[in-house]
């Protein structure tokens, strides 16, 4: 088995002697040689298998010994040797004991010979190894130690509900939650928790995160998860450096089984650091064009920036609806990435629930989704140790919980899903039923309109024709009283003006005569058993002479 070695140090002939050695060993290889402390963090982000790292102690004008405590805090599980300018026992002694205050396992002169290089490099393998084999054994054993960051393509996507619904989908392992939108975060309002203590209060320890601090700064919120919230005034988000994050996610990555992480929708140094340091990156978006060019946007910027490459990152279309114009496979043509999970529009219920602050509490189909999104994505191997393979993706992921895969970062995606007929095809299985029940629903109603219209028609053109009747014989006879034989008449002229589908129907109680009107009521057949639907209408008497 080779050992991977990564090289820092601005110096030439450093870089040269140990390249030499290491082209010799057929149990070492040189990974990267870099120059300064940074280039080391990205090289380990990039090749996480790199398990030495040999640091100058002149690198970073001198300030090697900071670069070793950095990388200690990046990457524990990581060998560091320390090349120092020694040039006797005494010397060499006081340098091991410096490079020790640091996180270094070993140290080596400038000038040490093949064997003597070879032989620490071997003791720090070891070591390395066997540290490695530890805590995947106990990842085996149930805890994950998962670092998720969830970004929004632009505000307002749902970045906060999804990573809190995510969180809430981690369960059972021991998770964390943590705020990281330090300007405009609102988890804490979102699980009705109230804070006085925040993730800035971290900042001041950066290098000596623990598990108690951990512990001491997060709140317990409904749901069994624990909330490390962002600072109610935003102004102090400027304390927050790249070197507490860095710290924070390291002690998140040990302390925890899983840690969702909301960085909201805009970058600074903090925030980025978040993301080139996660295990897993989720970038939010909605199916609408402004979002989907906002994706884009964030997926170069990261990838000039050397944050992410757009390969590692998984692709979360939120808010969807089968009225949609815009497809999951037109987003993917947009944003150049697969839609890896989609999660439905919540509607009344699932916005009631966010004004409320009941959203740990609530059941709705984006709880059903997002749940189901959970457990196909949250609780793979951190430590990438299996692919992914090619699958179904959206609906099917979120029936099935079957869902695309990822390893740690700098590992990328193994396949690319389907696009999105499949998914289309199933909602239209789901939707038929409902669309046919509605269609024939309206179909019936425009029948029972059409006749209810037909009847008060014919109503009104009766009345009419008994209103005339009226005013040719008259209402009243000599003495004042109301002819009989003209009100039968009347009745006689309605029955007659009316279609036979309704004159069989009309009662003498359905044709009310007077001197002034007549009111005429037929009764209409209705397609609804056991009611009864009738339409009426009157029409004044005009008396002629």
């Amino acid at each position: 088995m080779v050992t991977k070695v990564l090289l820092a140090t601005p110096s030439h002939e450093v870089r040269d002697h140990l390249g030499h050695i290491f082209a010799e060993s057929d149990g070492f290889e040189l990974a990267a040689a870099v120059s300064d402390g940074a280039g080391v963090l990205t090289a380990l982000d990039r090749q996480p298998d790199i398990e030495i790292v040999v640091v100058d102690e002149a690198a970073d004008d001198g300030r090697g010994h900071a670069v070793a405590r950095s990388v200690g805090l990046a990457a524990p599980l990581t060998g560091i040797v320390m090349v120092v300018d020694s040039h006797g026992p005494a010397e060499l002694s006081q340098a091991m004991a410096a490079a020790m205050e640091v996180g270094a396992r070993s140290v080596i002169s400038r000038t040490a010979g093949l064997e003597e290089v070879l032989t620490r490099l071997e003791a720090v393998a070891s070591w390395s190894q066997v540290a490695r084999a530890s805590i995947a054994a106990e990842r085996n054993g149930g805890r994950s130690g998962q670092v998720v960051a969830i970004a929004g393509a632009k505000g307002g996507v749902g970045t906060s509900v999804l990573s809190l619904l995510l969180a809430r989908a981690g369960r059972p392992t021991d998770t964390v939650l943590v705020d990281l939108d330090l300007g405009a975060g609102d988890l804490a309002a979102y699980t009705g928790v109230r804070t006085r203590r925040s993730i800035v209060d971290l900042a001041s320890v950066e290098g000596e995160v623990t598990g108690r601090m951990l512990r001491e700064t997060t709140y317990e919120v409904p749901g069994g998860l624990r909330l490390l919230p962002a600072p109610a005034e935003g102004e102090r988000a400027e304390a927050m450096t790249p070197a507490a994050t860095r710290s924070i996610v390291s002690a998140l990555r040990f302390e925890s089984g899983l840690a969702v992480v909301d960085v909201g929708a805009h970058l600074d140094e903090p925030r980025a650091t978040a993301l080139e340091f996660a295990d897993r990156v989720l970038l939010v978006t909605t199916p609408d064009l402004p979002a989907l060019r906002a994706a884009r946007r964030s997926l170069a910027q990261w990838e000039r920036l050397a944050i992410r490459r757009p390969a590692t990152v998984e692709l979360v279309l939120n808010r969807r609806t089968p009225r949609d114009e815009v497809t999951a496979a037109l987003v993917e043509r947009i944003v150049e990435r697969p839609v890896a999970f989609t999660v439905p529009d919540g509607g009344t219920a699932f916005a009631g629930a966010v004004n409320t602050a009941t959203l740990l509490e609530a059941a709705t189909p984006v709880h059903t989704a997002v749940a189901k999104v959970g457990v196909a994505a949250l609780r793979d191997d951190p430590a990438g140790g299996g692919a992914a393979a090619d699958g179904p993706t959206e609906v099917e992921a979120l029936v099935t919980g079957t869902g695309r895969r990822q390893g740690r970062a700098g590992a990328g995606r193994r396949g690319r899903a389907r696009p999105g007929a499949d998914r289309e095809a199933g909602q239209a299985t789901v939707e038929l039923p409902v669309v046919v029940l509605v269609a024939l629903m309206t179909i019936l109603l425009c029948v029972q309109a059409v006749g209810w219209a037909s009847g008060l028609l014919a109503a009104r053109a009766a009345a009419q024709e008994g209103a005339r009747t009226v005013g040719v014989l008259g209402y009243y006879d000599a003495y004042g009283q109301p002819r009989d034989d003209v009100v039968d008449q009347v009745r006689d002229d309605v029955r007659e003006r009316l279609p036979g589908a309704f004159r069989a129907a009309v009662g003498d109680s359905d044709i009310d005569v007077s001197s002034d009107a007549v009111s005429v009521r037929v009764t209409v057949s209705t397609i609804l058993p056991g009611v009864d639907l009738s339409a009426s209408s009157s029409a004044a008497v005009f008396r002629e002479g």
